[in-house]
Order: C-alpha cells, then structure tokens, then sequence
C-alpha cells in the first residue's frame, strides 16, 4: 500500500508540474511527509496520554468520594444507634420507679404461677403413677380372672369344631349310603325285569314251538321223525321257561336282599347322623354360651381398663398444659428479670449515659467533618470531570477509532482475503 501510494504521488506530482521531477525534490518531500506524521503521531499520542490520565484521575476521585461517603454512612449509623440506646437509657432512668414496681409485680405474679404449677406437675405425676400403678394390677387382676373362661371358651369351641366335622362326615356318609340304596335299587328293577324278560321270550318260544307240533299232529302227511324233533324242542323250551321262572325268583330274593342291606345300612348311618348333629348342636350351644360368657367379661374388663387408661390421659393432658403454664411463667419471669437488671445497671451508673452523651457529641462533630469532606470531594470531582471532559471524550474516540481500524483490519486480512 505505501509502495503505490509513493508512486501514485509521484506520477500526479509530475504530471502537475509537466516535466519529470529529479531525486534531490523527492528526498524533500518524503523528508516533510516524515515529519508531519511523526508530528501526529506525537500529537495522538500525547492526546492519548492525557485522555488516560484524566480518566484516572477522575477514577481516584470518584473513589475518595466514595471511601469518603461510606465512612460518612458509618458514622451516620453509629450515632442513631447511639442516640438510640440514649434515648432507651433516659427514658428508662425517668422511669425508674414505676419500670422497677411494675416489673417487681410481674416477677412476683410469675414466681407464683411458677411454683403453683410445679406443684400441680408434682400432684398430676404423683396421681398418674398411682393410676398407672392400679391399671397394671388391674391388668393382672383381669388376666386371672379372665384365663379360665378363656380356656373353656377354647375347648368349648374345640370340642364344637370336632363336632361340626364329625357332623360333616356323617352327612357325607349319609349321603353315599343313599346314593348306595339307589344304585341297589336301580340293579335290583334292572335285574328282576332282565329275568322277566327272558321269561317272557321262554314262554313265547315255547309256545311257537307247541303250535308247530298241533300243526304236525293235524297234518297226516307229516313224518314222525319231524313231529317226534319238535317235541324234544318243545321239552327243551319248557326246560328253558322253568329255568327261567327260576331265576327271576333267584335275582328278585338276590336283589332285594342287598337293597335291605343298604337300606340298613343307610338307616343306622341316619341314626348316627342325628346323633352327630344332637352332639354338635349342644356342642356349639356350649362353645357360643362360653364365649359369650367371656366377652361379657371381657367386656367389662376392658371397660374398667379404659377407664383408668381415659384418667392417665387426662393427668398427662393436664401435666403438659402445666408444663406450657410453667414454661411461659418462667419466660415472663426472665423477661421481667431482664428488665429490673437493665433498669438497676442504668440507675446504678449514670456516668454510663454521661459518657454515651459525650461520645454523641463528638460524634456528631465527626459526622460535620465527614459531611464537609464528602462535599468537597463531590465538588472537586464535577469541577474535575467538566476540566478533563475534552481529554476523556478524546481518549473515548481515539480507543473507538483504534477498534474500528483492528476491526476493519480482521476483516480484510481474516475474512475478505479468504474468499478472495
């Protein structure tokens, strides 16, 4: 860039003038534009210099200001806390007489209330041990009494729950034997009407068979040897219906034989039965008697233990609220304590609060100081601020200037050089 500038210069100089220029005038001009930039860059830097000098300088008065104002606050806040505990003091020492009666009344009250209701703590534990110690022995009283109903309620109800399982069971088996009694009958009717049904087919072959011989006996043209075979046949049949006659007999005595023996059967299980259920019936009477004979008992029991248990809870409900009574009275009584030893401590040294005058005094003659000091470091600081003004501004634009010149420079060299 400087290399075409230089050339540039060169060639409109020489056009200007109409004639080439020689070397010794070149050496003069570059000579003069030297001087003139180190004279700027002298100046911009002695501008600098000062811009950053004032701004400094401002920095320094601004902070004595500020140093300045926070001791002016502290001051400021020592004094209203002394004036503060003065005024207490005073106002304290004026009444002295009604704080110290007034106070000595509460302390008393306290003290009172305090020891009556320690000793209602005393009273209300002694009781409640006492009715602690009365509903153990009841407990054990009760335990005494109550285990032997207790056993008979078990074995009672023991017994019962055996019963109702025998009953059970000889339901159960009632219930088969009857199902038994069916089935004999059942094989029994199927039986008997089988053995009558081969009768019925006897007796209606036989009588084919005899209708066949009076046919032979008619018919003169039949030989005897046929008519002498169908009466052997006729012999057999009959030999088979007699069989037959026979064994209806047989499966009707056989049949009804093992229906009796159910039929027995089934009545002496339904003898047990109702045995089992009159044993269990007085055996749940019995187990439902004695265990309303123990709840009843227990009940009661149980009602007198409550009520001891409802007077524990009150002692310790009224031991609590006496504890809070004697909490509270002791709060007061301390508070009140608090006061009659500040009251005594400031009656008993007024050179204390003669001293807290004093040190107001001269702390009120530091706060003057301060607050002249604050004044004129807050005037010095504007005069300061509008005499460095052109400085600053100039500092502020010349830093806004150099900004601009590395921005632009990025720029060109780190962005627009890359997509060239």
């Amino acid at each position: 860039m400087q290399d075409w500038d230089d050339e540039q210069y060169d060639e409109d100089l020489y056009n200007e003038q109409g004639e080439a220029y020689d070397e010794a005038p070149a050496e003069s001009a570059l000579a003069m534009a030297g001087s003139s930039a180190v004279q700027a860059a002298t100046g911009a830097s002695k501008s600098v210099a000062n811009g950053f000098s004032a701004m400094m300088e401002v920095r320094r008065a601004r902070k004595q200001r500020a140093d300045a104002l926070a001791d002016l606050r502290e001051i400021q806040r020592g004094l209203a806390e002394d004036r503060a505990t003065l005024e207490h003091r005073e106002d304290i020492e004026h009444n002295y007489d009604e704080i110290v009666r007034t106070q000595t009344a509460i302390l008393q009250e306290a003290t009172n209330s305090y020891d009556e209701a320690l000793s209602g703590i005393e009273e209300q534990t002694a009781r409640l041990q006492k009715i602690q110690a009365r509903l153990k022995n009841m407990r054990e009283r009760h335990e005494q009494q109550l285990r032997p109903y207790r056993n008979l309620m078990e074995s009672t109800r023991g017994r019962s729950d055996d019963a109702a399982k025998a009953l059970a069971n000889a339901r159960r088996a009632v219930r088969n034997a009857e199902n038994s009694v069916n089935a004999a009958v059942k094989r029994r009717d199927q039986r008997i009407s089988s053995a009558n049904r081969a009768v019925d087919n006897a007796q209606e072959r036989l009588r084919s068979v005899q209708t066949e011989l009076d046919q032979l006996s008619l018919d003169g043209n039949s030989s005897n040897e046929a008519a002498e075979k169908v009466r052997v046949e006729l012999t057999s049949e009959q030999a088979h219906l007699d069989s037959a006659r026979a064994d209806v007999a047989l499966a009707t005595q056989e049949s009804q034989k093992a229906v009796d023996q159910a039929q027995q059967d089934l009545w002496a299980l339904q003898s047990e039965l109702s045995a089992a259920e009159k044993v269990a019936a007085e055996a749940k009477d019995k187990a439902t008697t004695a265990k309303n004979e123990y709840d009843a008992l227990y009940k009661d029991a149980q009602t007198r233990e409550k009520a001891q248990e409802d007077a524990a809870k009150a002692c310790e409900a009224r031991i609590r609220d006496l504890q809070k009574a004697k909490d509270a009275t002791q709060t007061r009584a301390q508070g009140a304590q608090a006061v009659l030893d500040e009251a005594e401590e400031i009656h008993a040294h007024p050179e204390t609060t003669d001293g807290l005058r004093e040190r107001i005094a001269y702390e009120e003659d530091d706060l003057a100081v301060a607050q002249e000091e604050v004044d004129n470091l807050t005037a010095s600081e504007r005069q300061l601020r509008q005499a460095t003004r052109g400085s600053r501004l100039a500092f502020i634009a010349v830093i806004i200037v150099l900004l601009a010149i590395i921005i632009a420079l990025v720029w060109f060299f780190v962005i627009r050089t890359p997509q060239a």
